[in-house]
């Protein structure tokens, strides 16, 4: 019988910048994973299951989360990782996407404190929960993980390397607030571009909605009629016909009801 510690190869970081560092999410590696779970090796070997049979450096919190995880390959395990710091993480994730230091600067001192231990949180869970691991050593041999980069984000045809990055530029380019941007994110399935397009789309139905109330009250002023009256009279004209401007249904409102009184 094989002696548990030789079951394992020994991981090792390609580049001394990333000796001693988790291959998970980046912190400082003070313990070992192994890939399998030794108490799951027997198991992976019996059924010729895939593994990596390899003990990786990890810090503290990542060797906690993954007890839990009985997956054999290295992979499987970082992702794995990344799913829980996420979610563990998720507030402050979301402070992070939400704000930044210039709205910050904005805010009275106490409110400023709580929102910015909040946002520093976040960048660090939102780095690692991120993170693309490092080049590594196991028997002399170097070996390129298999980077998880993040998808790149699109909007309308301008490339963001990750969402943060384009959450600053989109809200900078179209005047709406980060936090409305993430709030969005959620009903619009993660795409930002959909929740620029109906953000703008709400905008321009409640300039729509100012433009028709203006105009209704003017024209029920000039001509003595109820406001309610008027404008559900020239909302019926415009459901319709789609084609009909606000004006052309107040023309035909004072020819067809309002000019024989």
């Amino acid at each position: 019988m094989t002696a548990p510690e030789q079951r394992y190869r020994v991981l090792c970081a390609a580049s001394g910048a990333d000796f001693h560092t988790c291959f998970y999410c980046g912190c400082v590696a003070t313990e070992l994973d192994f890939a399998p779970p030794r108490a799951h090796w027997q198991s992976f070997f019996v059924r010729q299951a895939s593994a990596d049979n390899l003990q990786v450096p990890s810090c503290k919190e990542c060797h906690t989360l993954l007890k839990g995880c009985a997956m054999g390959l290295v992979e499987q395990r970082r992702e794995w990782v990344h799913t829980k710091l996420a979610a563990k993480y998720a507030k402050p994730i979301a402070v992070y996407l939400k704000w930044t230091q210039e709205e910050l600067a904005e805010l009275d001192y106490g409110f400023a404190h709580s929102i910015g231990a909040g946002l520093r949180l976040g960048e660090e869970s939102h780095r690692r929960s991120n993170y693309p691991g490092f080049r590594y050593e196991v028997d002399g041999a170097v070996v390129a993980a298999s980077l998880v980069q993040p998808l790149p984000v699109m909007v309308f045809e301008q490339r963001f390397d990750d969402l943060k990055s384009a959450l600053v530029a989109v809200s900078k380019q179209y005047q709406i607030k980060q936090a409305k941007l993430v709030e969005g994110l959620a009903d619009h399935d993660n795409n930002l571009e959909a929740v620029v397009l109906a953000h703008q789309q709400q905008q321009q139905q409640a300039l729509y909605r100012r433009q028709l109330r203006a105009a209704c009250s003017a024209f029920a002023k000039q001509h003595q009629q109820s406001l309610r009256y008027v404008t559900n009279s020239v909302e019926r004209y415009l459901d319709k016909d789609e084609e009909l401007s606000i004006a052309e249904a107040l023309d035909k409102l004072y020819q067809e009801r309002v000019r024989h009184r």
